[in-house]
C-alpha cells in the first residue's frame, strides 16, 4: 500500500540488520530519522506487533517498546499495536503490550477473543480517540454480520473461561515447561540457531551455520514432516523458522509430544538442507 514507511524489525538474532550497533539504539535512531524525513504532521500512526508473529515469533529486545513509545509521544504520533496473534493470554499477559511495558492508543484483536470458535475481530481504542471519531463521521465501516450476537456471545463466554480457569497465568507455566524441553532437545543440534518464546508463543530459527547465522535451505517441508509422522501441527515461515502457538490448556504430556516431534524431524536435517530420515 502507498504512504507506508517500513522500518527494521527488532530481530536481534539477525545481527547483520543493525550495522554493528545495539539493536534498540539502531531502531530508535531509524525511527527518529524517518519522522524527520516524513514530518510528524504527515504521520498518522506507527503500527506494529508487540511480538512479531508470522515474522517468526520474534521477541523484542529489552527496552525497545518503551523507548519507541517515548519517541512517538514526543512527536504526538499514535501507536497502534496488532495483537491478533498475541492478545488474550498468548504471551502470558492478557495483552503483550502489558508484558513489554507499553500503552498503545489503539489495539486490534481477533483469534484469541473467541479461541477461534467463531469469526470475531475488534479494534479497541482510548476513549478520547473514539469520542473524536464519533464527533465527526462516526465509524462508517462494517460488514453485514458485524457485531453478530452469536459471535459476540461466543467471545464473552470464551473470555470468561480464560479468566475463570486461569489460562493467562497457565500460558507462562506450561510455556516455560515446553520451552525448557525445546531448549534441552534442540540447542545442540547443528541446524538450530535460536529457540525463543514468550508465554505460549514459540519460534525456532534454523540455520546453515551457527556462527554466520545464514538461514537453512530445507529440502523438504518441515511442517509437513512433523504433521505426517507425529500428527503435531506447526507452521514454518520463510521457510526457515518454525512457529508454534499451542493451546493454553496444553498438558505436560502434550508438550513432551511436541518436543519429541519437533526435535526428531529437525534432528534429521544437515546444514546443507538435506534430510536423512
Amino acid at each position: 500500500m502507498p504512504h507506508f514507511r517500513h522500518l527494521t524489525p527488532p530481530h536481534t538474532y539477525r545481527s547483520w540488520l543493525f550495522d554493528g550497533q545495539d539493536p534498540v539504539d539502531f531502531c530508535i535512531a531509524e525511527l527518529e530519522q524517518s519522522i524527520e524525513e516524513i514530518g510528524e504532521d504527515n504521520i498518522a500512526a506507527f503500527i506494529g506487533e508487540p511480538l512479531l508473529g508470522v515474522g517468526g515469533m520474534v521477541t523484542p529486545p529489552e527496552g525497545y517498546w518503551p523507548k519507541l513509545e517515548a519517541v512517538l509521544r514526543r512527536h504526538n504520533i499514535l501507536l497502534i499495536q496488532d495483537e491478533v496473534v498475541t492478545g488474550f493470554g498468548r504471551t502470558g499477559s492478557w495483552f503483550a503490550c502489558q508484558r513489554y511495558g507499553v500503552q498503545p492508543d489503539i489495539i486490534t484483536v481477533a483469534k484469541g477473543i473467541t479461541s477461534g470458535y467463531m469469526p470475531m475481530g475488534a479494534a479497541m481504542m482510548r476513549k478520547e480517540i473514539a469520542d473524536t471519531v464519533r464527533e465527526g463521521v462516526g465509524f462508517p465501516v462494517g460488514y453485514t454480520y458485524s457485531g453478530h450476537p452469536l459471535a459476540a456471545t461466543a467471545a464473552a463466554v470464551n473470555l470468561s473461561i480464560i479468566k475463570d480457569e486461569g489460562l493467562v497465568e497457565r500460558a507462562n507455566t506450561i510455556g516455560d515447561y515446553l520451552a525448557a524441553g525445546l531448549h534441552a532437545a534442540l540447542d545442540d543440534l547443528p541446524v538450530v540457531g535460536e529457540v525463543r518464546h514468550a508465554g505460549m508463543a514459540f519460534g525456532i530459527e534454523l540455520v546453515k551455520d551457527k556462527q554466520t547465522r545464514e538461514p537453512l535451505e530445507p529440502q523438504v517441508a518441515i511442517a509437513d514432516e512433523i504433521l505426517d509422522e507425529f500428527h503435531v501441527v506447526v507452521r514454518c515461515t520463510n521457510p526457515t523458522i518454525i512457529v508454534m502457538s499451542p493451546p493454553l490448556i496444553l498438558s505436560e504430556a502434550q508438550a513432551d509430544r511436541i518436543v519429541e516431534a519437533v526435535s526428531t524431524v529437525v534432528g534429521r536435517f544437515r546444514p546443507d538442507g538435506s534430510y536423512e530420515k
